[in-house]
This record gives C-alpha cells, structure tokens and sequence, in this order.
C-alpha cells in the first residue's frame, strides 16, 4: 500500500507520548558513556567479541531533524494507526530489557524508532506500507531498512505480540509521564515568571537583587537506558 500525503494531519496523542518517551530516554543515556557504538556489529552474528545490537543502527552523524519532527513527517506520509507509536516503544524498550549492554542515544534513536514503526505497523495493521515506501519516508535506503527491521526482530527474538495487558501498563505509563512533565514545565515557567517579576520590583525599589544560584534540578525515577520495568 502506498499513498501521499493530501493535508497535514495533526499528530495524536501517541505520537507525542511516544516523542516524549523517547526524548526522555535518550536524554538520560546521552550522558553514560559510548560504548560498543563504533564497530557496526550485528546480534545475530557469530562471534566470540562482545556485541552490541543497537550498533547497526548508528547513523554516521546525528541526524538534524528532531526526533518529533521525524515522527510527525512518518505519520503525514504514513498514517499510521496511533496504536503503532506506543507499540514501537514497547518494543524498543523490550530490546533494552532483554539486551541490558544496549543503549539509546541520539545516534540511533531515529532508525530505531524507523524499524519498530514498521514492524509495528505490519503486525497491527492488515494493510500496511512496504518497506521501501518507508524507507524513502525515513531518508534511508531500502536495503538498509531491511537489514534494520532483521537486525530488531533478532534483538526482540521475533517476540512481536503485545498482549493488552502490557499494552496498557505502556500506554498508561507514557501517558502519565507526559501529563507530569507538562505540569512540571507549567510550575517552573510560573515560578521562573515569579522571580523574574520580584526582581524587577526589587530593581524599581533599589533593593538588593536575589538570584537563584542552583538552577532546577531534573532527575527521573526510572533507571537509564530503558524507561521502566514491566515484568
């Protein structure tokens, strides 16, 4: 099935759980330090070395487009069913789980979320894209798509039924996080406003300005590299 898309289509609530989820993750894993991210290597392959699966999918640079920004150009050409984005998520966070060396980062994280759409896609919907359709919407080459899909359905050991149970925990968690993180943001804006106003006021009434020294600090209760233990 292939198509175009006609007018733009305001991203679901999936897609945004999903970006958000996602931005968080690699945020947090950003800052560990590289490992097994030079050599590309594959899960599968036969070798005595240490493997990381997630290699293969390093892109040469980080990419320029923001990760929302490519979710939101897959689901304009795509159109996905909503469901598709919080079951890619599941799956990326499931490799994580059974491959514990792995690692999302900023490097990876595009293609990675590329092929988890797509395998999602093909499970949850009768009619779906191929995968040089989305290979042309994800700006790489057939070929490396195919070998991206392979290498994920390796990492998951071709595990690709969620059942609803875990579906829900996912959904709900993503949900959840996202709702807290915008309330978080709607506090620290007005607390930020706040200050920013007394200060002013201190100025116009020649007091002694007051600043804060330690900006906020964010911190998650969910561990690095994945986002959170559903088993």
């Amino acid at each position: 099935m292939e198509s175009g898309p006609t007018t733009p289509k305001s991203p679901p609530p999936e897609l945004l759980m999903l970006s958000h989820a996602l931005e968080r993750l690699v945020a947090r894993n950003n800052q560990l330090s590289s490992h097994c991210l030079t050599k590309p290597t594959s899960v599968h392959a036969e070798s005595d070395e240490k493997q990381c699966g997630l290699s293969v999918f390093m892109a040469a640079r980080t990419p320029t487009i923001a990760l929302k920004r490519y979710l939101e150009r897959i689901h304009r050409f795509a159109d996905l069913d909503p469901t598709c984005f919080i079951i890619a998520f599941v799956y990326i966070d499931q490799a994580v789980h059974i491959h514990p060396d792995l690692i999302v980062v900023s490097m990876n994280v595009h293609r990675l979320t590329l092929a988890s759409l797509l395998v999602a896609s093909k499970v949850l919907d009768d009619m779906h894209h191929n995968n040089a359709f989305f290979s042309r919407i994800g700006g790489i080459s057939n070929s490396e798509l195919n070998k991206l899909e392979l290498e994920l359905l390796f990492l998951l050991n071709f595990r690709v039924c969620v059942s609803s149970s875990v579906f829900q925990r996912y959904y709900s968690h993503m949900e959840m996080e996202m709702l807290r993180n915008c309330v978080n943001e709607k506090i620290l804006n007005s607390f930020t406003e706040d200050i920013v106003k007394e200060e002013h006021e201190a100025g116009k009434s020649g007091l002694n300005q007051v600043r804060l020294t330690n900006g906020s600090r964010r911190h998650s209760m969910s561990p690095a590299r994945h986002s959170f233990d559903v088993y």
